[in-house]
């Protein structure tokens, strides 16, 4: 009798064991295609409580729409340029509150502490030179651009007004970015989608990364990118005499539009040349999900801390 290799064997037991692996998925696979094709056939159930939160969700946005579209503007907006100081660590490079701040001393600690004068001088000197408190605007009163970012999306609650005004504004996917002329109906515009967009007021370098970055051009109905100066050239230099970059960035800054009727022309053409903006989201899709964090009442006109938000969804 001859006797068989311990090797063969060993490769024959793996052998039947790799076909035993395979028989199985192939059936769980089968099994699982079958769930699938089962699925779509029955009726999705939805709960009482989903349908009594959507149906309060949908009278609160059209009681609202209805009431900016009778009265204007909402109370908290004002007709004047709100200035607000924010604290910002020069050190980490990061905005800090200031309840987070090292509070002075009172009277008595600084009369105990006499004899540390020189170590303390040393610390409030440290501390004046890494916080640094900066003044900004915090709306968009007397600017004549800005750039709104649709940042929640529009559902089946939504009602169909707050549709059409994004629509009109060229807001129709989430992270997408438009510059806008601020005059009195875009104005009240925003105010009728408010919790819906953020706007505010870009600075010329916001708005030069903006355009070199993620610009995009609308060409006989086809989003091209912005990689050459002969594009704006051949679309914008016969009429308006734009040529390059700069030019739209110039134009889009608001610097010389003084409130011409041209001028707006100019603009109007211009926003209308250049696609959407498509950014990125402020937080990714673990933070959202898995942290639970959200964005809260970031929505509004937020003035010159625009810039802020624009850099994080660039």
């Amino acid at each position: 009798m001859q006797l068989v290799p311990e090797t063969l064997l060993k490769k024959k037991h793996d052998l039947d064991t790799l076909q035993a692996q395979r028989a199985a998925s192939s059936l769980s696979r089968s099994i699982s295609r079958k769930r699938i094709t089962n699925t779509k056939n029955k009726v999705k159930i939805v709960k009482p409580e989903t349908i009594l939160i959507q149906s309060r969700q949908r009278k609160k946005s059209a009681i609202r729409y209805n009431r900016v579209s009778k009265k204007g503007m909402q109370k908290r907006a004002s007709d004047k340029s709100i200035t607000k100081v924010k604290v910002w660590d020069s050190v980490k490079d990061v905005e800090v509150d200031e309840k987070d701040l090292p509070q002075k001393k009172s009277k008595k600690e600084e009369d105990g502490d006499e004899d540390m004068d020189d170590n303390s001088d040393e610390e409030e000197d440290e501390t004046t030179n890494k916080y640094h408190k900066i003044s900004y605007k915090s709306n968009s009163i007397g600017a004549t651009t800005i750039f709104a970012i649709l940042l929640r999306p529009t559902i089946h609650t939504t009602p169909k007004p707050v549709k059409k005004t994004l629509s009109s504004l060229r807001l129709r996917r989430i992270n997408e970015g438009v510059f806008l002329p601020y005059n009195t109906t875009t104005r009240k515009m925003l105010h009728l989608v408010e919790p819906y967009v953020l706007y505010g007021v870009p600075s010329l370098e916001t708005i030069s990364d903006l355009v070199r970055r993620r610009g995009f051009v609308k060409v006989d109905g086809k989003r091209i990118p912005l990689n050459d100066n002969n594009v704006i050239e051949r679309e914008l230099g016969d009429k308006f005499g734009l040529i390059c970059v700069e030019d739209l960035v110039q134009v889009l800054g608001g610097d010389n539009n003084d409130g011409g009727d041209e001028e707006e022309d100019v603009f109007n053409q211009v926003s209308k040349f250049l696609w959407p903006f498509r950014l990125t989201s402020r937080k990714s899709k673990f933070e959202k999900k898995m942290l639970d964090l959200k964005d809260g009442k970031l929505y509004g006109d937020q003035g010159e801390a625009m810039n802020g938000y624009i850099r994080e969804m660039l």
